[in-house]
């Protein structure tokens, strides 16, 4: 259609748009850089060599100190015993050390697995170790727990794999940058027909409530194109240089679907289409949501500050002020995260039990709905 087609030409050929969409993909890349970095330092291999001299070390210093302990003493006794113990975990790191060279990853499960469960049944009744840290032991064990039944290939953390390198920037940057990049976008995609609040567009031989039909799927074809477009180059880009990883990989949902406790690892292919429709239904709820804004105010900065404020600012505030975790499944904006959303984290994290992918798909469509609705209304009137 020759409108839409103006449309996206007057979008892809502005420099702002190319900088922004291509900001977007450089902060992904530099993402992928520090986790690289990051990684090589944290690799599953380089906890077992740190072991393996820490245990080394334990057990010069424990046969130094038997030599001013009287045999047969309480203190030499109880330091014999703790010489053998470190003795048997040392042979542990060995083997785990071969395994590696191998890549033999269902012994490497075995052992790393023996030595969480460990760390945890000794750390758990230490009383002075917090609750947030024991949880995060118990949710270590059932990691390895679940790599123990299923031996993939590990992938560092943090993650570098295609796969779990996207759902890692999907989760931590992406939410909040792919909003803040296609708010300005679609922003000045909207308001570049007012000029003085009035619609020059309106002397164009097309009715109003086609023209918006139109920006409205413009919008959309514009934000999927730099949505897809930054997913796929990083993933393929990610996969070239770390392989892609493995859909079976470890995930951890808190709750369910349906918001059913669980604190459980699941395999990651389970999450990905939830996690896809979600992502879907926010984009199709921003469209219609700064398109609405911008018929409304009708000038390009006052818009796009308000949808920024209405947008980000609701969605940041909703993490800090109580009484809007309250309200949060009834937020479209509570959805952004997809990713927090399918897996239950904002459920735990907001203590609302009601925020579920279900609750999100209702809220995003009515919300959608009803933007897409008003601002028709409003576009008829003040034409």
């Amino acid at each position: 259609m020759p409108y839409i087609e103006f449309q996206l030409k007057k979008v892809f050929k502005n420099s702002l748009f190319l900088i922004t969409s291509a900001l977007l993909l450089i902060i992904s890349l530099a993402v992928l850089a520090l986790n690289s970095s990051t990684a090589k330092n944290m690799s599953l291999e380089s906890q077992a060599k740190g072991n393996l001299t820490m245990q080394n070390n334990a057990i010069t210093q424990m046969q130094g100190s038997l030599k001013h302990y009287k045999k047969g003493g309480e203190a030499y006794t109880l330091t014999k015993q703790s010489i053998s113990d470190t003795k048997k975990q040392r042979q542990d790191s060995q083997k785990l050390l071969h395994a590696f060279k191998r890549q033999d990853w269902k012994t490497i499960y075995y052992y790393q697995l023996k030595a969480v469960n460990l760390a945890k049944d000794i750390q758990i009744k230490n009383d002075h170790v917090s609750h947030d840290e024991k949880n995060a032991l118990i949710k270590n064990a059932k990691f390895f727990e679940y790599l123990n039944r299923h031996p993939v290939p590990y992938e560092e953390n943090p993650p570098v794999t295609g796969i779990q390198f996207l759902l890692n920037l999907n989760q931590l940057y992406l939410p909040f940058l792919f909003t803040l990049v296609i708010t300005f976008v679609l922003n000045q995609l909207y308001t570049s027909k007012y000029r003085n609040r009035a619609d020059i567009s309106s002397l164009l031989p097309i009715n109003s409530s086609k023209k918006y039909i139109f920006d409205n799927l413009s919008g959309v074809i514009i934000s999927a194109g730099i949505f897809y477009s930054v997913n796929i180059l990083v993933f393929v880009i990610a996969s070239l240089i770390f392989k892609t990883g493995n859909l079976n990989y470890p995930f951890y949902l808190y709750k369910s679907l349906i918001g059913q406790t669980i604190n459980e690892y699941i395999p990651t292919s389970r999450v990905m289409v939830p996690i896809i429709i979600i992502q879907i239904f926010v984009g199709l709820f921003v469209i219609n949501f700064v398109q609405l804004v911008s018929s409304i105010v009708r000038d390009k900065f006052s818009s796009l500050f308000i949808s920024l404020v209405l947008l980000l600012g609701l969605n940041l505030s909703t993490t800090v002020i109580q009484p809007l975790q309250k309200l949060a499944m009834w937020l479209p904006t509570t959805y952004f995260n997809a990713i927090n959303v399918v897996s239950g984290e904002i459920s735990v994290q907001y203590h609302n039990a009601q925020i579920t992918f279900v609750s999100g798909v209702m809220t995003l469509i009515i919300a959608s709905m009803v933007s897409y609705g008003l601002g028709m209304l409003v576009n008829k009137i003040k034409v």
